[in-house]
């Protein structure tokens, strides 16, 4: 087996998320996704007709859903909300929930303890149905650091709730290699890998980057080797990679899977050498 396939890469669904679900799942399979993460917020995992296809089309395939998205931490959704989310979950057979406490105000304080009672009553009821919960950290929600994220993890003390790291926030939020370093590496439940320029301008520019236009793993400048080298082998790492400049381009979702996941797992195979 070449070094390119040594390491296997899942694919994310933020990465083509104007692709109908349909159209996603090809997506996955011409570029030999390892899994795939579907976000219960997308209209065609919402239907369940849509979703039931793209569930089989995967199993045909051999590509598990490796993680379920858009679990939403605040008002806007709800413990109800949250609890319909997992429905559609348990129905594609997702063993992981992912949530994120997005705060869309930039000018507002980021505090963990806004979100907390709901992600620990979120995580028992996870819990009652054997799903995993994974919290996303990131500037651009009240979980702002993997410091926070450590923290907050500490305080609720659910055995299902595990930290997802996102390469772009770690390096967003400041922190890096170091930091990954020092925590519990058993506290990691899953890895979103991009890559990108060190600095970023202000938290407009980064949202947009982040929901829009990332850079395949290996062409910025994130100390990626160093990153996933942290990462536990047994931990998906799963490339989350929009770019809405090749999209324009004209460049079609199954060559923008094949350039994101070949460049993902030349990296992680490096990483593991």
């Amino acid at each position: 087996m070449s070094d390119l396939y040594s390491a296997r890469v899942g694919l994310e669904h933020l990465t083509l998320r104007a692709a109908p679900l349909s159209g996603f799942v090809a997506a996955a399979r011409a570029g030999d996704a390892a899994s795939v993460c579907l976000s219960v917020a997308h209209p065609g995992v919402r239907d369940r007709s849509t979703r039931h296809e793209a569930v089989a089309r995967l199993e045909a395939a051999n590509i598990p859903v490796a993680m379920g998205d858009g679990f939403l931490l605040g008002s806007g959704t709800g413990l109800d909300g949250l609890r319909r989310q997992l429905d559609i979950l348990q129905d594609i057979g997702a063993p992981l929930a992912n949530t994120c406490a997005f705060e869309p105000d930039p000018d507002a304080a980021r505090d963990p303890a806004t979100v907390a009672d709901l992600l620990g009553e979120f995580c028992r009821i996870a819990r009652s149905a054997d799903v995993g919960v994974l919290l996303e950290f990131t500037p651009l929600s009240h979980v702002p650091t993997l410091a926070a994220a450590v923290e907050l993890l500490r305080q609720l003390d659910q055995p299902n709730l595990r930290i997802l790291v996102d390469t772009l926030h770690l390096v967003r939020a400041g922190e890096g290699p170091a930091e990954l370093r020092a925590i519990d590496e058993q506290l990691i439940g899953y890895c979103q890998l991009s890559d990108g320029l060190l600095e970023s301008a202000d938290l407009s520019a980064y949202f947009e980057e982040a929901m829009h236009d990332r850079t395949i793993p290996g062409q910025g400048e994130f100390p990626l080797l160093e990153i996933l080298s942290l990462i536990p082998r047994d931990v998906t790492v799963s490339a989350e990679v929009p770019l809405r400049r090749l999209e324009r381009a004209g460049v079609p979702p199954e060559e923008r899977a094949r350039r994101i996941l070949d460049g993902s797992r030349r990296l992680v195979a490096r990483a593991r050498m």
